[in-house]
């Protein structure tokens, strides 16, 4: 950040309104009354026009055509130019003539020819010439107190010379182009008629900044090349100011008949008046080394004002044979704890029916206190528009809190031009940036962006805080829609969080929720800006940016938005209710079924069955649920997921299983389950898929956990969506030390839900009524059929039934998960012997 100095660019010619070729000569003023009418007069005004021509043979002249003078720091360089006629019939010998410059007082100043005249040595009958001389003269000396000789030479005289005439131009005449005249260059091989178009000023800083738009015209019969002339401003006090030119109007060529506007501008400081200036053009000349005045054309007074374009006002800007226009059609602020985060948005447009190569313009932010700011942004890095082409391009600049934010003005600028004076950005157009109130807390707003194809509206839906396993999520949802009347291909985009003022920049992803980036008229899609942050860090605001994508590396800020304070608490959902999920395409609802504690010697396994709808009118994959378990102390446990791994048929219900081990130390009385959509990589975890985050979430409330009612006669046991019903239970004594254990079963199947992956398993524990305990596992559809009459068995051998005859024992049946497990049922019954079969 830095105040506006004498190296920054401030105005550029092209951007200028309107502007009056105001005339050196004032107008009489035109009084009107009742009886009298006094009609307007002009005052005349005396030039060089109006000078005597000297004759130099009967029909012969010289003419003083032109006088200029540049004001140098020890002296000044006056180049003046004699126009010679031959209207004699013969050729004429220039080498026969000379002229010399002095001033009324007697002072004598050595001249010489200009380079391109030295070779002018013969004028042919009829015709006519033009002579520039170049003098070293006083600083501070007047045109007036000067006399400018036309000698011949004659070696009859004692000194040679033959005064033919001489010229003395009187104050009251002027000698510079008036500012709504023409002036023809006649010092290169072409002649040029060249004519001050407009000139405005703008302060910025400690200085006016004044430009000029400089017409030229090849009135000759060949092309006309840059001569690479300098351009001075002369303030009426006789201080010059170099003039820069933009770099469009470098290494020019000019047709004959046709024209070129050449956009030029300096810095003047602030203590010099505006008025009485002229323009000088200045060029290099060989033999005498020195920077010579060639014309002087005066420029109209001009006074300060506000050059700035208002929203959504097209600003027109000549490129080559083309033109593009121009205009800033929005902007938003975004208020944050020591700074505001300005984004503009500028629309370009290709008017012409020709390909047009965008320059790298600049851009800058000036501060109504003075501040510029730059604009850092790759977009202009090879931008082409095709004939009628628009492109958005989104610019964004931070404005420290310390500098006023209202009343911005916007500086697009041509890339930079040095020369041996200053090096300005030239600027092809000042924008009014609208006046808009910073926005801290924009959940719900909507944004709207032009796009080439039509309109599209960005909300920012929600913002999520999400525990994971190392660390949270913060996921912000933004809503684009369609509101055009067409099918929009979207861009490219990225995606970007800023947490109070860091970037987070290394793990920030962008979800889409759909692959193909068509947007219909009318429809939404989603997209998911997510990143990591420490689970320990507070923050307080957070923004949030869509990137457009331009090329493979450049990305232009798209729509960006801001929240201030705690990030809004999750959706919770009681027990029972339906979640449901609007995902564009797969709209899915869900509600919890049950929740159960399994137990093991070390841990706990909190469990969850979803029921989970597809509601939409077609088979889709229902998306990857992930999330976490978390208690009311704000302690989580990421969640571990078995769904199914089939597309879903329209109202197709599925069951989605979450479990996660917790300290047997945990309460699950009040614990929630936080479920969203699974993320892999920038997309929604597709089937079979990884997730690294999930999206979407809500806080399902679990009403505590349950545990299945407990059978005694192991008839009914619950393990969804399987009912199992054991009968007839016998173990059978031989005398050895084995026992063959046997039992009918009748095993059902709830067809109503699909499952994934089945982790349980039946667990058949038998208890001697000395202690000994002896485990066997069923897996249904495997060991346990689905079947109204099955039967199975198994044996256990172990030396505790070594001669043993009688006695009880205890069959218990679990439900067992990933090593842990929840009793379904619980019955006594005897050993039975092989005697008494």
């Amino acid at each position: 950040m830095r105040k506006v100095s004498v190296t920054a660019a401030a105005l550029g010619v092209t951007l200028l309104v309107s502007g009056a070729h105001g005339a050196l000569a004032a107008a009489s003023t035109t009084t009107k009354t009742t009886k009298t009418t006094t009609q307007q007069t002009k005052p005349v005004v005396h030039t060089l026009a109006n000078l005597n021509p000297v004759k130099i043979s009967a029909k012969s002249t010289v003419r003083l055509t032109d006088v200029n003078i540049l004001n140098l720091d020890e002296e000044s360089i006056l180049t003046y130019t004699l126009t010679v006629k031959n209207g004699d019939n013969k050729t004429l010998d220039l080498l026969d003539y000379w002229s010399k410059v002095k001033t009324t007082s007697g002072t004598t100043y050595s001249t010489s020819l200009m380079t391109k005249d030295k070779e002018k040595k013969k004028l042919s009958a009829g015709s006519s010439t033009t002579l520039t001389y170049v003098a070293k003269v006083g600083k501070n000396i007047k045109i007036s107190s000067l006399l400018f000789q036309v000698i011949k030479w004659d070696f009859s005289q004692a000194n040679y010379e033959s005064l033919k005439g001489q010229f003395k131009v009187p104050a009251s005449y002027i000698t510079s182009t008036p500012a709504d005249q023409s002036k023809t260059l006649r010092v290169f091989d072409t002649p040029v008629k060249t004519m001050i178009n407009q000139v405005a000023a703008y302060t910025s800083g400690d200085y006016n900044y004044v430009s000029v738009n400089l017409d030229l015209k090849n009135i000759g019969y060949k092309i006309f090349e840059d001569p690479k002339v300098k351009f001075v401003i002369k303030a009426a006090s006789g201080a010059s100011y170099p003039m820069s030119v933009d770099s469009t109007s470098t290494d020019y060529k000019i047709q004959p008949q046709d024209s070129k506007t050449l956009n030029l501008m300096t810095s003047i400081p602030k203590s010099v008046k505006l008025s009485n200036m002229e323009l000088q053009i200045v060029q290099d000349d060989e033999t005498s080394k020195l920077s010579l005045p060639i014309a002087t054309m005066q420029l109209p007074n001009v006074t300060n004002k506000s050059l700035a374009i208002e929203t959504n006002v097209e600003k027109f800007i000549p490129l080559g044979t083309g033109k593009i226009a121009v205009k800033l059609t929005s902007a938003s602020l975004l208020q944050s704890f020591d700074e505001h985060d300005l984004s503009v948005r500028l629309n370009f447009r290709n008017t012409s029916g020709s390909t047009i190569n965008i320059p790298k313009y600049q851009f800058e932010i000036q501060t109504s206190d003075g501040y510029r700011l730059p604009i850092s942004t790759q977009v202009m890095d090879n931008l082409t528009l095709q004939p009628l082409e628009e492109r958005v391009l989104n610019l964004n600049v931070t404005i420290p809190a310390n500098v006023s934010a209202t009343k911005p003005q916007l500086f697009m600028s041509l890339p930079a031009v040095a020369d041996s004076k200053e090096t300005f950005s030239y600027p092809v157009g000042i924008f009014a940036v609208p006046e808009v109130q910073p926005s801290s807390n924009m959940i719900g707003q909507t944004q709207f962006v032009q796009t080439k194809n039509g309109i599209l509206g960005a909300t920012l839906s929600s913002i999520q805080r999400l525990p994971w396993s190392d660390g949270d999520l913060v996921s912000a949802k933004v809503t684009i829609r369609n509101t055009g009347f067409k099918t929009i291909l979207l861009p490219g985009m990225a995606g970007q969080l800023k947490v109070d003022s860091a970037n987070m920049t290394n793990d920030t992803k962008l979800i889409s929720t759909q692959s193909i980036g068509l947007l219909g008229a009318g429809m939404a899609t989603d997209l998911y800006v997510v990143s990591r942050v420490p689970s320990y860090l507070d923050f307080s605001q957070l923004q949030v940016s869509l990137l457009e994508k331009i090329g493979e590396t450049t990305t232009s800020e798209w729509v960006q938005f801001g929240h201030a304070g705690a990030i809004p608490e999750l959706q919770s959902v009681a027990k029972g209710d339906p979640y449901k999920i609007d995902t564009p395409d797969r709209q899915e609802e869900l509600k919890v079924l049950r929740s159960l504690v399994y137990s093991s010697s070390s841990s706990d396994l909190i469990y969850t069955e979803l029921e989970v709808t597809n509601n939409e009118n077609h088979q889709i994959d229902l998306s990857q649920f992930t999330g976490a378990y978390q208690s009311s102390n704000g302690q989580s446990y990421k969640a571990s997921a078995s769904q199914i791994e089939t597309s879903a048929a329209p109202d197709q219900k599925s069951i989605v299983s979450l479990w996660a081990r917790i300290p047997k130390s945990i309460s699950t009385s009040d614990i929630k389950l936080i479920v969203g959509e699974g993320i892999t990589d920038n997309k929604l975890t597709p089937i079979k898929g990884e997730p690294n985050g999930y999206v979407n979430a809500a806080a399902l409330e679990l009403g505590g956990t349950t545990s299945p009612t407990l059978s005694t006669t192991l008839e009914n046991m619950d393990m969804l969506p399987y009912k199992l019903t054991v009968k007839n239970a016998k173990a059978s004594l031989t005398g050895s030390s084995s026992v063959q254990l046997s039992f009918d079963y009748t095993q059902t199947r709830n067809m109503d839900y699909a499952i994934g992956e089945y982790g349980h398993k039946y667990l058949f524990e038998v208890i001697d009524s000395s202690g000994h305990t002896f485990e066997k596992e069923f897996t249904p559809e495997t060991d346990l059929r689905v079947t109204s009459g099955g039967s199975a068995s198994f044996s256990i051998n172990d030396i505790i039934y070594e001669n043993k005859r009688s006695g009880t024992f205890q069959l218990n049946v679990y439900d067992l998960f990933d090593g842990h497990k929840v009793k379904l049922g619980s019955k006594s019954f005897y050993y039975t012997t092989a005697s008494l079969e």
